[in-house]
């Protein structure tokens, strides 16, 4: 316990510092400040430039160089790389900066598993699956239909799908890749996403189709439409962050 008449310390969160340099230099990448190719100034000037501690600086160029925005050369310097300002990269740079995963890497790995999960759905599926996957089809369908979110039946029913499969490892990967989903980037773009036209709609007659053909065991198609269902999410995301003000959420 504190002795009496000392000050408590809290530690001091260098999170919002890192993070804040982050978002510079990406607007300085995205602004063409800093141009493709070019080097960045030395650590120790953009320390002074921003007013912050040579570790922020550090660590804000370790989050931009995984994000695949710079390319550190030692003995060299610090380089923007030729699409460091691209809507992808930006977006997985400020997904790290907040401790998330980038929506669009997320789907890229949905969109490896998800089919595969589908085909062996199609093969493996038992009464009590198919009738679990109606059941969630139908909840969305209910929330569609009243204006509601329907992202938890969406979820439930691609998690359903994974675990008709009955393969353990898919089930535990799709299992991850909805923890995922419920970061905040996701959800926010997703939703952005699913609310323009008829995207909720289109969503739910993939599932129809998918529910179809796993029921008929046809695991040719069941994979089909899921690898189409999959390529339109990534197809309607990448549309959202194009019309966004500044490319992302």
């Amino acid at each position: 316990m504190p002795q009496e008449g000392r000050p408590v310390f809290r530690a001091v969160e260098r999170s919002k510092v890192y993070s804040s340099v982050a978002d510079q230099i990406l607007a300085g990448v995205r602004s063409g400040a800093f141009p493709p190719g070019t080097p960045l100034p030395a650590e120790r000037v953009l320390a002074e430039r921003f007013e912050v501690g040579r570790g922020s600086v550090r660590e804000a160029i370790r989050v931009l160089e995984h994000a695949g925005v710079l390319d550190v050369r030692v003995g060299s310097g610090t380089y923007v790389v030729g699409d460091g300002g691209s809507q992808e990269r930006v977006l997985r740079a400020r997904a790290a900066v907040a401790g998330e995963h980038s929506p669009l890497d997320l789907i890229v790995a949905r969109a490896a598993l998800e089919p595969v999960c589908a085909e062996h759905a199609a093969s493996a599926r038992n009464t009590n699956d198919l009738r679990v996957l109606e059941e969630l089809v139908l909840e969305q369908e209910r929330a569609v239909r009243e204006g509601e979110d329907p992202s938890a039946a969406d979820a439930d029913f691609h998690l359903a799908v994974a675990a008709a499969s009955h393969n353990s490892v898919l089930f535990a990967l799709e299992r991850t890749l909805v923890e995922l989903m419920r970061e905040r980037m996701w959800s926010e773009l997703k939703d952005h996403s699913r609310s323009r036209g008829r995207r909720a709609e289109r969503y739910l007659e993939h599932h129809r189709q998918v529910l179809r053909a796993v029921e008929r065991r046809d695991h040719r198609r069941a994979r089909q439409l899921m690898a189409v269902h999959m390529s339109e999410i990534e197809t309607d995301l990448l549309t959202e962050l194009g019309s966004s003000p500044d490319g992302a959420h």
